[in-house]
This record gives C-alpha cells, structure tokens and sequence, in this order.
C-alpha cells in the first residue's frame, strides 16, 4: 500500500513540473533535484537523513529563501513519530514548492 502512495505520490507532483512560476538559484535547484532522486528510487528510509542534510546545506547557500518552510517541514517530519507515508508526503510537498517556483526535473 505504501509503495503505490509512494509512486502515486511521485508521479502526481512529476505531473505538475510543467506549471511553475518564478525561478530559483542553483542551489535550491539542487536541493530540489536531491529530494526529487529521493522520491524517484522510493524515498527509502535509509537515504531520508542524508537527502535532507544535503538539501539544507544547498539551501544554506541559497540567496533566495523561498523553500525555508516546506523544507523545515519535510525535515521535521519524524517517522517514529507518524507512519512513514507522512515523510514521503512532506517530500512531495517541498518538490511542489520547488515547482510553484520554476523548478522541474532534469530531462534525459
């Protein structure tokens, strides 16, 4: 059941890459390519700590801080708090942050 809300989850928000608004910096396209390759091979549960330190030193480097919040959120998401599903969802919510500013996935 997970892994179809899983692949669901990352297909819908794959979907949407083609709207988007205002662009972002490097790095915040960064941190928003590490989660999207996160989400794309499963988010699995042993990569989740290191994406989300991955993705908060790019977005420390960042000028721009529009994805502050739904990164906060996707990193204060806590499993052993919430079932896993909740992660996975808080990663999709920041990829759509990532694309409400002009992100989408890297083609090829």
């Amino acid at each position: 059941m997970l892994r179809c809300r899983v692949w669901a989850v990352t297909a819908a928000v794959l979907t949407l890459a083609a709207c988007g608004g205002g662009e972002l910096d490097r790095p915040s396209t960064e941190a928003c390519d590490a989660v999207a390759a996160w989400i794309e091979v499963g988010s699995p549960a042993d990569q989740r700590a290191q994406v989300t330190e991955q993705a908060g030193d790019l977005l420390g480097q960042s000028d721009s801080t529009p994805l502050t919040d739904p990164y906060e959120r996707f990193r204060d998401t806590r499993e052993d708090d919430l079932d896993y599903a909740a992660v996975v969802e808080a990663g999709a919510n920041f990829l759509r942050a990532c694309i409400d500013h002009g992100w989408a996935p890297a083609e090829g």
